[in-house]
């Protein structure tokens, strides 16, 4: 699931105000940390783009296999990310 930018900070948002509220996190600079979480989020979504980009051109090169095979692409590309996931230690 893709999120845009504005789902970004309320989610960013939405996890500092719930470690503040349980006294899991005190800050000085509640907007910063906002902002560095959004940040992290942000860069997790980029490395899964990437993930699937690589996803793509392998399934690219074994796309007559795949369907002279009579495998169902979407499964087989979920079990490369995820496979790949695993190997670069990306959580899905």
């Amino acid at each position: 699931m893709r999120l845009n930018k504005q789902q970004i900070e309320h989610m960013a948002f939405y996890i500092v105000q719930r470690l503040l509220k349980e006294n899991l996190l005190i800050v000085d600079n509640r907007e910063k940390i906002a902002a560095d979480v959004q940040n992290i989020i942000t860069g997790e979504l980029e490395k899964e783009d990437i993930l699937d980009e690589k996803v793509k051109e392998i399934l690219k090169e074994k796309l007559n296999e795949i369907r002279n095979s009579n495998i169902d692409y979407y499964e087989m590309f979920r079990m490369v990310k995820s496979k790949l996931a695993e190997q670069e230690n990306i959580v899905l």
